[in-house]
């Protein structure tokens, strides 16, 4: 029994489709990283920058600016 059967069965309605993304939403037309996502995270870009500022102490990079 397919799932159209099913759900008219049950007296359900049918299926909505899924939303798709809005192509403005997007901060690069390519970049799958939407306004409405990075929203939902505001600490993201801070993590990012402490993450890279690790990775720069580790590397040795402080010392090599003279």
């Amino acid at each position: 029994m397919g799932e159209a059967k099913r759900r008219e069965e049950l007296g359900l309605p049918p299926r909505q489709k899924k939303v798709e993304l809005n192509k403005s939403d997007r901060y690069l037309s390519w970049l799958p990283i939407t306004k409405s996502r990075i929203k939902k995270y505001p600490y993201m870009g801070v993590a990012t920058m402490a993450l890279g500022a690790i990775i720069f102490l580790v590397s040795g990079g402080a010392n090599t600016i003279n």
